[in-house]
C-alpha cells in the first residue's frame, strides 16, 4: 500500500510499493538459471582454453571430421607452423560474456535496490522509503523535467521505487536486445559456415548441439528473450489507453453494464461460469447466467466490505488483507489469552465460594459455565447455563440432535447414490416421488446407509438460483416425519449464499398465516424457501402424510438443515409453523443472517440452531463484516515495521505464550497511532461515509442466527482430544469473526455428528468450567532498542572511503593474479637437447607455453629484453612437463587465490552499499590473507626449470622469471594490503553496534 504509478495508467496492481519482494523473488530465480548458463559457458570456455580445444589447425577446429592430429612431438622443433591459431569459439567470445556478466550483476545489484527500498516504512506510512535511497531519486529528476510536460508520477508517493522500475524497463531492455541479437546472428552465421567445418563435409549440426556449450548457450538466449516480452505488454497497455482516451475502447461496452459494482457483479460471474467449465459442470453453475444474480453480493463487496469504494479509495491490495487478517488473529488470540487469566481467577473464587460443586445442587439450579463473549471487538467474560443431565428437556434436545444431524449429513451425497443404486432413479433424473398408493406402505427403507427405520417418501435433486434440493422421510424409531434440506455443494447454492440482503416477509407472512410486518431475512434463503414451500404444496407429499387416513399422521414434523440448508429449513419452518403447531426445527451452524433480533427470538421456541467453536459462517453477516473491516483498517494502522518483516513474522507458528510479545515487535499501541498520515485521514472520511449510508436502507437491519443456540465449545483445544461441552448461548455472542486455525473446519457436517453422538451433559457431581490449561504467559523482556534499519544502498558507503580503496585494489589483485595464471610468461627457458645442436627457447606457466628466438648475433638475451615471440600460447604437449607435480599443486593454489580472492572482493563491494557484521569482515580479512598466502605458494612451487623431455634429461642453459611472476608478486603483495586494511577495519571498531 499504496499502487505504484510508474507510468500514466500503467501500475503495479494488485501489487504496492512494498510487495515487490515477489517480484524481486521471481526474477532472482530467473537470474539463477542465467548465472548457470553463463558460468557453465565461462568454465567451458575456460577448459577449451586450457586444453587447446579452441586451436584451429588449417582453419579447421577439433571436432570436424577433416582434423588431422598436428604433430607436436618432435623433439626439436626449429620453427612454428602458422597454421595453428586459435580463434573465438561459436557464437560466445569474451566479449560476449564479458557484456552479459555486465547486465547481469548490474541487474541482480537492481534487485537487491528494489527490495530494499520496498522494505522501507509500512504499509500506511510509504513515504519512509525516499528518506534512504534519495539520490536515485535525483538521477531521474532531470529526465522527467525535460522528457515530460508534467511527471510521470505525479501521484506516486514512491517515486524511488517507481523510477527504479523504470530503469528496469527502459535502461536495461537494451542489453536484452543486442545480447539475443548478437547471439542470433552469431547462430546464423556458423550455421551457414556448417560451425566451422566448411560445407564440403556432413552437416555438424546434430554433433555440435549435443554438446554443453549449445546446450547452456540455447537455454541463456531463450531466457533473453522471454524477459523482452514485458516490451509488448508495455506497448498493450499504451494502446488500451490511448484507444480509451479516444473512447475507441470503453469499459461499459466491454461489460455491458456501468459503475465498479457492475463490473466487479460481471467479472465475478465470469470467474464461476470458468469454474463451472473447468470441472465440467460437476459442480453445477449451469443456472447461473451472470444476469442480475450477483448484483447485491457485488454491491455489498463494493461498498459495504469496502475494500475498494466510489467516493473514498484506500487503495488496499491483497497483501495487506493477508497480514492484516492474520495479525488480527494474534490480536485476537492475545485478547482471548488475557481474559482467560481473568476468567481462571474468577472460576477459583467461586470453586472457593461454593462447598460443592455447582452441579450436585438440586435439579431446579442450574449449572453454569464462565465463557468469552466476543462482543465488538472484543472478549469479555460472561456465565451462561449448561445443558444438564438432570433436566429432561436438554437431554431431550441434544438426543434429537445428535438423531437428526444424520439426515443433514446423508442429504449431500449418501442419499442420492443411494436412491439411484437401490430404488433404480436415472443419473439423469432430478425427482424421486412416491405414487400416492404407494406411499403408506412398509417400502424404500434407507438401510444401505444406516437408517434402518426411515422410509423415503419424496426426493428432489433439482438445483438452481431458485431450487434447493430436499427430502421427506418418515422416521418410524423416534415416530416423526423429516424434511431435511441440503446445504451449500455447487455454484448456484453459493450464489445464493451471497444474496444476504435483508428482505422483509410481510407479503409471506399473510400467505403463510403469521405475522411477517416488520421482520426481515435472507433474501436469497427466502427465495428458495418459498420454492420448497409452493413445491410441496403442489405435490401434497405432507398433505398425504398427515390425511387422517395416513398411519403417520400423529407424527410430528420436523425440519432440519445444514449451513444454507440450515437458513432454508429455519425460513420453511415459519412458514409451515401455523399449519403444523408441534413442528421443530433443527439449524446446525447456520449462517449468521438469517433473521433480524426480533425474529430469531419469536423462532426460539421451535427453532435450536448448533454453533462449534469459532466455526466461521455462524458469524458472517453484513454487521460482522462491518465490524471486522474497522477491526482490520485498525490492525493496519497499528503496524510500525516493513511488511516483509511481517510476512516473516507470520510464517513462524506463534503460541498462545509468546502471543503479547510478537505483537509489540510489530504493532504499536492503539494510542500511539499518528493521525496525520494520510491513510488515517482517508480513513476517518471512509467510515464518516460509510456510517451514513448504513443509516439508511435495508442496510440498517441487523441479521442474526436463528431461534435458541446451543454453542459446543471444546474445553481442551487443540492439545488433545476434543470434550465438547454444550451451552446456551445468545445471539450477540457471535457478532465477530473469529480469525483462528479452525474457523474453516468447524464447519464440517460430517465430523458435527461425531460430537453431537458423542457429547455428554453436565452430571450431578461435574464441575465444568473453562479454564486455560496451558502453561502460563511468558513476561515481555524489558525493551531492547530497534536494531540499526540496514539497506542496500549503492555508494552509500556506511563504512566510509577506506573500503572503495581496498575494493580498487583487490580488484586490481584479481586481475593481476588471473592474467598471470592463464598467460604463458611466467619463466623463460632455454634447453640444449641432447643428441643435436639445437637450442629450444620457451616461456611457460601454468596452463600454456610458447616459443620465442632471441634476437642479435650473439644470441645473447637476458630476462626481460631481447626476445621476439613465436605463435600463440598453447598447452602443454607430452613432450614437455614439470618434473614432480608441483604444476598440478601450482594449479590447485591458483584455483584457490581466484576463489577466495573472488568471493573477497565480492564482500568488499558489497560493503559499499551495505552495512555488514563485524564478523563478516572478519572473513573478508581471512580470505585476503589466505588469497596472498596461496599467492606466494605458487610463486614458489613454479620457481624450479627443471624439465624432462622424453624421459631424457635436458640441460636447462638458462632460465629467467618473466612477466607474469613480476605480476604475481605485484598481486601478492595487493592481497597482503587489502587484508591488513580490512584488518584496520576490525580492530578499529567502526560500526561496532553491528555484530
Amino acid at each position: 500500500m499504496p499502487v505504484l504509478v510508474i507510468f500514466r495508467n500503467f501500475t503495479t496492481r494488485p501489487f504496492a510499493g512494498d510487495d515487490l519482494h515477489v517480484a524481486c523473488l521471481v526474477l532472482g530465480f530467473y537470474r539463477v538459471i542465467q548465472i548457470i548458463c553463463l558460468g557453465g559457458l565461462i568454465i567451458v570456455e575456460f577448459i577449451s582454453h586450457t586444453r587447446g580445444y579452441d586451436i584451429l589447425i588449417g582453419g579447421v577446429p577439433l571436432y570436424c571430421p577433416q582434423f588431422e592430429s598436428f604433430d607436436l612431438t618432435q623433439n626439436v622443433i626449429s620453427e612454428v607452423d602458422e597454421s595453428v591459431t586459435t580463434e573465438k569459439n561459436f557464437g560466445t567470445g569474451r566479449e560476449y560474456m564479458a557484456l552479459a556478466s555486465i547486465y547481469l550483476v548490474g541487474d541482480i545489484a537492481w534487485i537487491v535496490m528494489v527490495w530494499s527500498a520496498a522494505s522501507i516504512g509500512t504499509p500506511t506510512e510509504p513515504m519512509r522509503r525516499d528518506e534512504y535511497i534519495r539520490y536515485v531519486f535525483l538521477l531521474f529528476a532531470y529526465y522527467e523535467e525535460h522528457m515530460f510536460s508534467k511527471p510521470i508520477i505525479a501521484s506516486c508517493r514512491c517515486p524511488v521505487l517507481s523510477n527504479l522500475i523504470k530503469v528496469k524497463f527502459f535502461a536495461t531492455s537494451l542489453f536484452p536486445v543486442v545480447l539475443l541479437t548478437v547471439g542470433i546472428l552469431s547462430i546464423v552465421h556458423f550455421r551457414r559456415n556448417n560451425y566451422g567445418c566448411g560445407n564440403d563435409v556432413e552437416d555438424q549440426f546434430f554433433t555440435f548441439k549435443s554438446t554443453p556449450y549449445h546446450v547452456l548457450f540455447s537455454v541463456l538466449l531463450v531466457t533473453y528473450a522471454l524477459e523482452l516480452l514485458v516490451l509488448p505488454m508495455m506497448m498493450t497497455n499504451e494502446i488500451i489507453r490511448c484507444l480509451r482516451k479516444n473512447h475507441l475502447f470503453d469499459r461499459r461496452k466491454v461489460d455491458g453494464r456501468g459503475g465498479r459494482a457492475s463490473r466487479f457483479e460481471f467479472k465475478f460471474g465470469l470467474f464461476l461460469k470458468c469454474l463451472q467449465h473447468l470441472t465440467r459442470g460437476k459442480a453445477g453453475g449451469m443456472d447461473l447466467k451472470n444476469q442480475g444474480e450477483l448484483k447485491d453480493f457485488a454491491t455489498h463487496v463494493v461498498s459495504s466490505m469496502n475494500l475498494m469504494n466510489n467516493e473514498t479509495k484506500l487503495d488496499v491490495v491483497f497483501s495487506d488483507m493477508f497480514v492484516g487478517l492474520k495479525l488480527l488473529g494474534r490480536v485476537q488470540a492475545e485478547q482471548r489469552v488475557d481474559a482467560i487469566k481473568v476468567l481462571s481467577e474468577k472460576s477459583k473464587m467461586l470453586r472457593r465460594r461454593h462447598s460443592k460443586d455447582l452441579c450436585g445442587r438440586e435439579a431446579k439450579r442450574r449449572s453454569s459455565i464462565m465463557v468469552l463473549n466476543a462482543i465488538d471487538s472484543d472478549y469479555e467474560i460472561g456465565e451462561r447455563e449448561l445443558l444438564l443431565e438432570a433436566n429432561d428437556g436438554d437431554q431431550s434436545i441434544i438426543r434429537d440432535a445428535a438423531h437428526f444431524v444424520k439426515y443433514a449429513s446423508c442429504i449431500y451425497v449418501k442419499l442420492r447414490s443411494t436412491i439411484v443404486n437401490d430404488f433404480m432413479l436415472g443419473d439423469e433424473d432430478t425427482c424421486f416421488e412416491r405414487s400416492p398408493d404407494t406411499l403408506f406402505h412398509n417400502d424404500y427403507r434407507l438401510t444401505n446407509i444406516g437408517f434402518d427405520n426411515s422410509l423415503l417418501c419424496f426426493a428432489s435433486f433439482e438445483n438452481s438460483i431458485v431450487e434447493t434440493p430436499y427430502a421427506i422421510l418418515v422416521d418410524e424409531e423416534v415416530k416423526k416425519v423429516v424434511v431435511v434440506v441440503r446445504g451449500t455443494r455447487s455454484l448456484e447454492d453459493l450464489v445464493v449464499d451471497l444474496q444476504f440482503v435483508p428482505e422483509e416477509l410481510t407479503e409471506v407472512g399473510e400467505v403463510c398465516g403469521f405475522r411477517g410486518e416488520g421482520h426481515h431475512c435472507h433474501r436469497g434463503f427466502l427465495l428458495r424457501s418459498k420454492w420448497m414451500y409452493n413445491d410441496i404444496q403442489r405435490r401434497q407429499v405432507l398433505k398425504m402424510l398427515f390425511s387422517p387416513e395416513s398411519p403417520f399422521k400423529d407424527y410430528p414434523l420436523v425440519i432440519c438443515g445444514h449451513s444454507l440448508g440450515a437458513g432454508c429449513a429455519s425460513i420453511l419452518a415459519i412458514m409451515l409453523r401455523p399449519a403444523f403447531s408441534s413442528l421443530q426445527c433443527f439449524a446446525y451452524e447456520p449462517p449468521g443472517c438469517v433473521f433480524d433480533d426480533a425474529m430469531a427470538a419469536i423462532t426460539e421456541e421451535f427453532i435450536t440452531s448448533f454453533v462449534r467453536n469459532d466455526d466461521l459462517v455462524p458469524r458472517l453477516s453484513y454487521h460482522n463484516f462491518d465490524v471486522l473491516r474497522d477491526e482490520f483498517y485498525n490492525i493496519l494502522t497499528r503496524i510500525k515495521v516493513p511488511k516483509i518483516k511481517l510476512f516473516f513474522d507470520l510464517r513462524t507458528p506463534c503460541s498462545d505464550q509468546s502471543t503479547a510479545q510478537r505483537n509489540a515487535k510489530v504493532l504499536m499501541p492503539k494510542s500511539c497511532v499518528s493521525r496525520d498520515t494520510d491513510f488515517y485521514k482517508k480513513l476517518e472520511q471512509f467510515r464518516a461515509e460509510r456510517a451514513e449510508k448504513n443509516e439508511v436502507g435495508v442496510n440498517r437491519v441487523q441479521l442474526f442466527i436463528p431461534g435458541r443456540i446451543i454453542h459446543l465449545i471444546d474445553i481442551k483445544g487443540d492439545n488433545g482430544a476434543a470434550s465438547f461441552v454444550p451451552y446456551y448461548a445468545q445471539r450477540r455472542e457471535f457478532n465477530q469473526v473469529v480469525i483462528s486455525r479452525r474457523m474453516l473446519s468447524d464447519h464440517d457436517i460430517h465430523s458435527m455428528v461425531d460430537i453431537l453422538t458423542s457429547t455428554r451433559l453436565c452430571g450431578d457431581s461435574n464441575t465444568i468450567s473453562l479454564a486455560y490449561q496451558n502453561t502460563p504467559i511468558i513476561p515481555m523482556d524489558d525493551e531492547k532498542p530497534e536494531a540499526e534499519v540496514r539497506l542496500f544502498i549503492c555508494c552509500s558507503n556506511p563504512w566510509g572511503k577506506l573500503p572503495i580503496l581496498l575494493s580498487v585494489l583487490a580488484s586490481t589483485a584479481f586481475f593481476v593474479s588471473v592474467w598471470a595464471h592463464y598467460d604463458c610468461r611466467f619463466f623463460i627457458a632455454s634447453f640444449s637437447v641432447k643428441g643435436t645442436d639445437g637450442v629450444l627457447t620457451i616461456t611457460y606457466g601454468l596452463h600454456l607455453y610458447r616459443f620465442v628466438e632471441c634476437i642479435g648475433n650473439d644470441r645473447l638475451c637476458d630476462s626481460t629484453h631481447g626476445y621476439d615471440e613465436v605463435g600463440s600460447c598453447v598447452p602443454f604437449p607430452p613432450i614437455v612437463y614439470y618434473e614432480g607435480h608441483d604444476i598440478s599443486k601450482a594449479q590447485v593454489f591458483a584455483v584457490i587465490v581466484e576463489t577466495a580472492g573472488f568471493i573477497s572482493l565480492a564482500l568488499l563491494i558489497v560493503s559499499q552499499c551495505f552495512t555488514i557484521k563485524r564478523r563478516v569482515w572478519m572473513v573478508i580479512t581471512f580470505l585476503l590473507l589466505l588469497s596472498s598466502l596461496f599467492q606466494g605458494l605458487l610463486l614458489f612451487l613454479l620457481g624450479g626449470c627443471d624439465v624432462e623431455v622424453d624421459d631424457r634429461q635436458d640441460i636447462v642453459e638458462d632460465c629467467h622469471i618473466a612477466r607474469n611472476a613480476i605480476g604475481t608478486i605485484v598481486a601478492c603483495c595487493l592481497w597482503f594490503l587489502c587484508a591488513a586494511g580490512s584488518m584496520h577495519i576490525v580492530k578499529s571498531g567502526i560500526g561496532s553496534n553491528v555484530q
